[in-house]
């Protein structure tokens, strides 16, 4: 198989595409199939992880959001109610917070080591996305007396 295949058969999983349309920017697909390319090349080799692919999927499941706030207006009042995310918007939620991550990150490397080192912070329990992710739990759990609106 040439490396070429490889590569495509590398996007054709979901979480793999998604990924690339959440970090494409201004409609240019090839470049952020360059990106996360080069990331999941950056965990081969400089990170020794065996199957890049499933480490990512790893990485987004530990980034997942169980709950979040939405607003909702009580006699005049905005208050966040907390609720559970659905699973397509945990894992929205999630490659949103890594590409984030990966794009507040300083350092004079490329965007692909960016995102394998975001995803690397992420496996060991830290960075920027796991610190988003754990926040939205802090404001679900301190808003959780207006649970009883109905979140849903």
């Amino acid at each position: 198989m040439s490396s070429a295949t490889a590569v495509m058969s590398v996007f054709a999983d979901p979480v793999v595409s998604r990924m690339v349309r959440i970090i494409m920017w201004d409609g240019k697909k090839t470049i952020a199939q360059k990106i996360v390319a080069e990331s999941l090349r950056s965990l081969r080799t400089d990170h020794r992880v065996e199957r890049p692919v499933e480490f990512l999927k790893d990485s987004v499941e530990r980034a997942k959001p169980l709950m979040e706030c939405r607003k909702l207006s009580v006699a005049g009042r905005t208050m966040n109610i907390p609720t559970p995310c659905p699973p397509d918007r945990q894992e929205s939620l999630a490659l949103r917070f890594i590409r984030d991550a990966f794009r507040k990150r300083k350092g004079g490397m490329s965007s692909g080591r960016k995102l394998a080192m975001e995803l690397v912070d992420l496996s060991k329990g830290t960075g920027e996305a796991k610190r988003r992710r754990d926040e939205l739990h802090k404001q679900a759990e301190a808003n959780k007396v207006y649970a009883y609106l109905g979140g849903t």
